[in-house]
């Protein structure tokens, strides 16, 4: 306790770049043979683990120190009447080992870069073909409307001719009749 207390303690890292998901990690042993690992705040010796967090890609691929009781929460008991033991205290030390993303996670993170990417510019192609396939039917439906109205409207004008002339037409028979041109019928 006393030889892990002598140890000068990095400083702890921001709490917000905190990976939430990780796995155990080991120090490469011909490298690294000089570096020391931490204590943290509660005296325990640090444990070695690397970032498996997606979610905060600057963080994975990227190792670190961490407190083994890092947010230890205790277990929920199984019934009512199980009082749980007391938990270890809580400590959130954690320091990078690793303050760059390493070159595979770069590459990674470069692929998936370019292939959201692609997908954003295929999404938005995809986008401004359904806008340019929409605005055609528009124009489409449109230039029918405007069809079928002129079709209506010349059906009514001819309609109109029509009734024009056989009230014309009726006009004049009548018109005939009353000055007796037409031929009468003998009987």
């Amino acid at each position: 306790m006393a030889s892990s207390g002598s140890r000068t303690r990095p400083p702890c890292a921001d709490e917000e770049d905190m990976p939430k998901t990780w796995m155990e990690a080991s120090l490469d042993k011909e490298k690294e043979k000089d570096v020391p690992t931490p204590p943290c705040w509660c005296g325990d010796v640090c444990k070695l683990k690397v970032s498996t967090d997606r979610k905060k890609s600057w963080t994975e691929g990227r190792r670190f120190f961490v407190c083994p009781n890092y947010a230890h929460d205790r277990r929920r008991p199984t019934n009512a009447y199980d009082i749980p033991p007391s938990p270890p205290p809580l400590c959130k030390y954690f320091t990078w080992l690793d303050h760059e993303v390493p070159k595979d996670v770069q590459e990674d993170q470069h692929r998936d870069y370019l292939r959201r990417q692609r997908l954003f510019e295929e999404s938005f192609a995809r986008g401004l073909e359904r806008e340019r396939r929409e605005k055609e039917a528009r124009e489409r439906k449109k230039r029918e409307e405007e069809r079928a109205r002129k079709e209506k409207e010349a059906r009514q004008e001819e309609r109109a001719r029509k009734l024009a002339r056989a009230r014309d037409a009726q006009e004049e028979d009548e018109a005939r009749d009353k000055k007796g041109k037409w031929p009468r019928s003998t009987q």
